[in-house]
């Protein structure tokens, strides 16, 4: 999966053709593969901005954005004031990152491999340590095929999932056990996750 294909891919999901969506500046588009989201989606890439807006949002938004910058519009200040007293609640901003094979650089992983049904009790410790939240948005359920931990003493003590989405892109979900955060075991588990399929949406926690 090459970066030309990712910027492709999400092109395509804003209904867009890659260089209408690598241009520079705001644009205003109505939601593709969003197409029944009722909420707005700010989708930065370098010096673009696009914006992906319910259908009947699309006139109304797109007259407004012209008096912003990509600066100033991807904040929170700037949203705000674009949505004012429409917005429920914003969720972000949240990194998407992807590497070519290339430029992967694997380090030694001792102590992580897949999870099987017989680690269910030792996956199910780490979320009960874990805060509702942190586990909540590592997204990891135990009965999904693709999830691998990371073992200190028997104990799992991080754990990540690997899970095919549009494309040939993946949602990696991370979480860490509380005592073990700052250790780099997370990037452990994230790497054998990529190892079954580069490029993924980064959930980190």
């Amino acid at each position: 999966m090459t970066i030309q294909r990712i910027d492709a891919t999400w092109a395509a999901f804003f209904g867009l053709l890659s260089p209408a969506f690598l241009l520079p500046g705001i644009q205003v588009v109505a939601h593709h593969q969003l197409v029944d989201y009722q909420g707005v989606w700010f989708f930065r890439h370098h010096a673009s901005l696009c914006l992906s807006v319910p259908p009947d949002s699309v006139k109304g938004i797109q007259a407004v954005v012209r008096a912003y910058t990509v600066e100033s519009l991807f904040s929170e200040a700037g949203i705000r004031a674009l949505l004012g007293p429409r917005i429920e609640r914003i969720i972000g901003p949240a990194y998407q990152g992807y590497v070519e094979r290339p430029q992967f650089q694997s380090a030694p992983h001792p102590g992580v491999r897949f999870l099987s049904r017989a680690d269910r009790l030792a996956l199910q410790q780490l979320a009960d340590a874990c805060e509702v939240d942190a586990w909540e948005h590592a997204g990891i359920s135990f009965d999904e095929p693709h999830v691998f931990g990371c073992f200190v003493d028997d104990h799992v003590v991080a754990a990540a999932r690997h899970r095919p989405a549009w494309e040939q892109t993946a949602h990696i979900g991370v979480v860490t056990h509380p005592a073990y955060r700052g250790a780099r075991l997370w990037a452990r588990g994230g790497e054998c996750g990529d190892g079954a399929g580069v490029g993924g949406r980064v959930h980190r926690a």
